[in-house]
C-alpha cells in the first residue's frame, strides 16, 4: 500500500523515508554554497537510527527554508524533541490542531495535503 492509499483507506499519516542520496540532494539544493558546513551541522542531529537522523535532517532543511542562520536553532529544537520538528515539516496542517478537534474526513484531507506538500518539496529540482 502506498502512502496515498494509507491516508485514504486507513486515515493514517505516512512516515517519510529519506535515503542518504536524497538527503545529500536536499543539502545541495537548499544550501549550494554551504554544503560542507551544513553537513557538519546536520551531523549533530541526534537519533536512535540512521533513517531517523535522515528524516529529522530533511525536516530541519525544509523548516530552515534556505536560511542558514536558522539551522542551529532547528537542530537544537530537534535534539530536544524531534517530534516538534518533524510534525512542523511533514504535517503542518495536522499538527496545527489539538487532539480530537477534527472529524475523520478532515483529518484525511489534511494528511493528504501535508503528504503531497512534503513530497513535492523533497522532489523539486
Amino acid at each position: 500500500m502506498n502512502e496515498k492509499e494509507l491516508i485514504l483507506r486507513k486515515g493514517e499519516q505516512p512516515v517519510a523515508k529519506i535515503a542518504d542520496e536524497e538527503l545529500s540532494f536536499l543539502i545541495r539544493r537548499e544550501f549550494p554554497n554551504e554544503v560542507k558546513l551544513v553537513k557538519t551541522k546536520l551531523n549533530k542531529v541526534e537519533s536512535d537510527t540512521h533513517k531517523g537522523k535522515n528524516r529529522i535532517s530533511a525536516s530541519i532543511l525544509k523548516l530552515a527554508d534556505k536560511n542558514y542562520a536558522k539551522l542551529d536553532l532547528l537542530i537544537k529544537r530537534a535534539n530536544k524533541d524531534f517530534r516538534d520538528i518533524v510534525s512542523e515539516a511533514e504535517y503542518p496542517r495536522a499538527s496545527s490542531y489539538g487532539f480530537g478537534e477534527r472529524d475523520e474526513e478532515r483529518s484525511r484531507e489534511d494528511y493528504l495535503k501535508d503528504w503531497e506538500e512534503f513530497t513535492s518539496w523533497v522532489k523539486k529540482k
